[in-house]
């Protein structure tokens, strides 16, 4: 094998290599971006998502309320029926009266959820700790 083949295999083996390794890199730096993001438009549902594991599915926003230390969100759901009680089920507990919540806390911030299944109105309080 001559010098030059030598050259183009490494170079072939390395492109291989680092593209993967830019895509991964590309998504980490996109996801961590979206974490911390403080914007009620640009990625405000995926913020959401990775903040409280919830999937936010098909729905119109009502408001959004941004503060250093707070987010408010109010959604319209788009299920109903069946959907809507499996949706209920997955993310939720029933708490009374057609109302459904969730809450957690992780060590940058507490959230809590709430579903209306008589409104369809889902809220998002996200609290971040200093």
């Amino acid at each position: 094998m001559n010098r030059n083949k030598t050259a183009r295999i490494l170079l072939i083996i390395a492109i291989i290599f680092a593209i993967p390794l830019l895509l991964m890199k590309g998504c980490q730096s996109l996801a961590k971006e979206i974490y911390w993001s403080m914007d009620c438009d640009q990625f405000n549902i995926d913020h959401i998502e990775l903040r409280t594991g919830i999937d936010i599915p098909k729905i119109t926003r009502n408001y959004c309320e941004l503060s250093p230390t707070q987010r408010k969100v109010s959604f319209q759901l788009h299920k109903s029926g069946k959907d809507k009680a499996k949706y209920a089920a997955t993310y939720f507990e029933y708490t009374g009266d057609h109302l459904f919540s969730a809450n957690g806390t992780r060590k940058d911030h507490q959230w809590f959820a709430t579903l209306d299944t008589i409104t369809n109105e889902l809220i998002f309080i996200i609290h971040y700790l200093p």
